[in-house]
């Protein structure tokens, strides 16, 4: 596998692009068409790690991309979730294809690089990306809190990278990976802290993502998919890779971080809670689910962590889109504006349960087994607290994923029965599309909780530094 070509390639669009501006849209649905079956196929021919080094320069000294088990499932969870957006949106796109060109671009490199300073250069062109994206909806207010909050978290992870760059002499993860483990806890501590900061502004996690409700509140499919599914994969399965390869943490770190991780849970569920606005809910049920994330990942369960972003990115594609089509048709994403929707529309409605279902974590949906294995994990560590919390906050998600689901099916009032005549007359347009999506989707969702996970759980069985770590010098 080239894995530079999925980079070069949207690259080359979007500089093509801006030349000839007419087949942008074409362009676009090329390179990520391109990206989508190559990064399939190589899963499927997968064998070993690789370490691809551009220019022939022999890390560390030169720029390196890793591709291993983990770096391929992660790419891949990237270009499925953005060909969907862009198949789903594709009539918002308007003159955006470069930016989205770009941002693919970025968002791989995250995911692939091999080096702590070149990871900083494509969060930053992710960063632009983002805040010219999160712009189209003239919510010029909310991008210019964002850009604020993101050159902030951009400057503390550049600022943790280059005491790390004093200390030890390089960027490089596996120079690093073998460097740090003989440091002294004290003296990763700033660094870390730093670094944690940078990448949870974009990871949404409290209290670092005040800016997201501004931006997705009333944000269309596109960017609202964008934001909370394309993003979060990349930042989310980057931080995996620094907390599982690099970074070793001292049990004081350890124990702060996580009860940062698991306030940003039950905070954000308790405020999707008392939501009433579609968009609002799916927006802070995000937030919640990066906490869940980021504290398997410090657990070091990489395989539950993973199950669960995919899950989670995933049925985030539908309902956001979903929900932003309504409320774009009919004015409102208020659940109980929306009443009886689904009776009239039952293609997407169904869809929509699904996707809804397995963010629950219900049996025979994929959420339940992402759910379940994080839960098996947990206590297989020792640990009894945390997956209290969990299902505690499973139970609060299924309480407001139900009350969502009972009004936008029903038209009637609660506790009575639902006549004809209760029916809205909603004016949906162009909905084919994405009833049809919706449906394979949920279709998807609910093989993937039967199927067992065989598949999967051999690109999480090698050990990414020791077999990586040998290749170093025939790379």
């Amino acid at each position: 596998m080239n894995p530079a070509l999925l980079i070069a390639v949207p690259l080359l669009a979007a500089f093509i692009a801006v030349m000839v501006m007419k087949i942008d849209k074409v362009l676009l649905s090329l390179a990520v068409l391109f990206n989508l079956v190559y990064t399939v196929y190589n899963a499927i021919i997968y064998t070993n790690p690789i370490i691809y080094t551009i220019g022939n320069f022999k890390p560390p000294f030169g720029i390196s991309l890793v591709v291993d088990g983990y770096s391929l499932v992660g790419v891949i969870l990237l270009n499925v979730v953005f060909a969907l957006m862009v198949f789903l949106s594709f009539k918002l796109i308007g003159k955006y294809a470069v930016v989205l060109l770009v941002s693919l671009a970025a968002l791989n490199g995250i995911i692939l690089t091999g080096d702590l300073f070149n990871l900083f250069v494509f969060m930053e062109i992710g960063a632009i990306a983002a805040y010219i994206m999160t712009s189209m909806d003239k919510g010029y207010k909310h991008t210019f809190n964002y850009l604020v909050l993101g050159t902030l978290a951009s400057g503390l992870y550049l600022f943790g990278i280059v005491i790390i760059y004093n200390l030890f002499g390089t960027l490089n993860i596996i120079d690093l990976s073998e460097s740090i483990g003989n440091t002294v806890y004290a003296a990763m501590a700033l660094p870390l802290i730093f670094i944690f900061v940078g990448l949870s502004v974009e990871a949404k996690l409290l209290p670092f993502s005040g800016w997201v409700k501004g931006v997705l509140k009333k944000a269309n499919g596109l960017v609202g998919t964008l934001i909370i599914s394309a993003y979060a994969t990349a930042m989310l399965v980057m931080f995996g890779r620094l907390i599982n390869s690099i970074f070793i943490l001292s049990d004081g770190l350890k124990i702060g971080l996580t009860i940062i991780a698991v306030l940003t849970l039950t905070l954000a569920e308790a405020a999707a809670f008392s939501k009433k606005n579609l968009r609002e809910i799916l927006l802070f049920s995000s937030i919640a689910q990066s906490g869940l994330v980021v504290v398997l990942f410090l657990n070091g369960l990489i395989l539950p962590a993973v199950l669960v972003l995919a899950n989670n990115v995933i049925s985030k594609v539908v309902l956001f889109t979903v929900s932003a089509k309504m409320a774009e048709n009919t004015g409102s994403d208020n659940i109980y504006d929306l009443k009886g929707i689904f009776a009239s529309y039952r293609c997407f409605g169904i869809g929509f349960t699904v996707a809804a279902m397995s963010m629950v974590g219900l049996p025979f949906f994929f959420g339940f087994v992402a759910k379940a294995n994080a839960l098996i994990g947990l206590l297989q560590g020792g640990n009894i607290w945390l997956p209290i919390v969990i299902l505690l906050v499973s139970v609060v998600e299924g309480v407001y994923f139900m009350r969502i689901l009972t009004n936008l099916w029903n038209p009637g009032e609660e506790g009575e029965l639902a006549k004809l005549k209760d029916v809205n007359d909603f004016k949906m347009k162009k909905f084919v599309k994405l009833g049809i999506v919706s449906l394979i989707i949920g279709l998807i969702i609910i093989a993937a909780g039967i199927l067992p996970l065989q598949n999967i759980q051999k690109y999480f069985d090698a050990d990414f530094l020791s077999i990586l770590s040998n290749s170093i010098g025939g790379a």
